[in-house]
């Protein structure tokens, strides 16, 4: 019995000594999750609001061609002078679809489509002529709405990306000319005194577009953008005719448009934070 104590004692004995030779196990910190660069690779839709201004230029071209239906004429216009309508700045808002790729770490380039809804509306008097009854005559512009079709190269920082666009413009415009003296070289009206010729015309415009914009991705699936558009519009002959008359007017319109908008995009994939062990 005296035997088996003492080699139980000395088996625990040396179970302590070899525990004390191996150390304690040293501590670890758990895992830290690392973010992944955003990517702005993938597609978005999205919609913006914004204002917007514009300058349209009214020029009587002083020609008289005889063309299917009608004969283009001059109107109270001084013919070969332009007169400048400036639109007050009015409300936008629309909506923008497109696609990024991002390369080479920082850069990127995409397309996209906007359409945009506009309140951009402006409103000169005729410097040359004066309308009926002591008033002046008045020409009107109107642009009901602008679209984009562009291309756009940026350099991001992350979640932050600049960048410049450009492309095709398109836009629906309304012109009016209000209390005019006489229209096409004539009076409108069985009493041609006191009834004043007003006349309209409507058309849609293709000019060019270009732009500068800035992007926050300040989600993984959500962008915010602030945006400044130029749209131009070259000059194009555009016809106003009177109910009174056979014969109708031209008139050759230039315009230019621009749009500062904000908006937000929901962008498809997103870049997640992911864990990186």
């Amino acid at each position: 019995m005296k035997r088996l104590l003492l080699a139980t004692s000395a088996l625990i004995v040396a179970g302590s000594a070899q525990g004390a030779d191996l150390g304690a196990r040293p501590y670890t910190k758990a895992p830290v999750a690392a973010a992944v660069p955003f990517s702005w690779t993938g597609c978005y839709v999205g919609g913006h609001v914004g204002g917007g201004a514009s300058r349209t230029g009214f020029t009587d071209p002083g020609i008289s061609t005889q063309i299917p239906g009608a004969v283009v004429m001059t109107t109270g216009l001084a013919p070969g002078d332009r007169i400048g309508v400036n639109g007050d700045v009015g409300a936008v808002g629309g909506v923008q679809v497109g696609c990024d790729y991002q390369f080479s770490n920082n850069w990127v380039i995409g397309i996209a489509g906007d359409f945009t809804a506009t309140d951009i509306h402006g409103v000169a008097n005729d410097p040359f002529f004066g309308g009926k009854a002591g008033n002046p005559a008045t020409l009107s512009s109107r642009t009901d709405w602008v679209a984009s079709v562009t291309g756009r190269v940026g350099y991001t920082w992350d979640r932050f990306l600049v960048y410049g666009k450009g492309g095709v413009g398109f836009a629906h415009d309304r012109y009016s000319l209000n209390n005019f003296a006489f229209i096409a070289g004539a009076s409108c009206g069985p009493f041609a005194f006191f009834v004043a010729c007003n006349s309209s015309a409507s058309t849609d415009r293709v000019g060019w577009t270009a732009g500068v914009g800035f992007e926050w991705a300040f989600a993984p699936n959500w962008s915010a953008l602030v945006e400044y558009d130029h749209y131009g519009f070259d000059s194009k002959r555009v016809g106003f005719a009177h109910a009174d008359l056979p014969i109708r007017a031209s008139l050759d319109i230039r315009q230019d448009i621009d749009i500062v908008k904000v908006g937000i995009n929901y962008r498809f994939g997103g870049s997640p934070v992911v864990a990186k062990y």
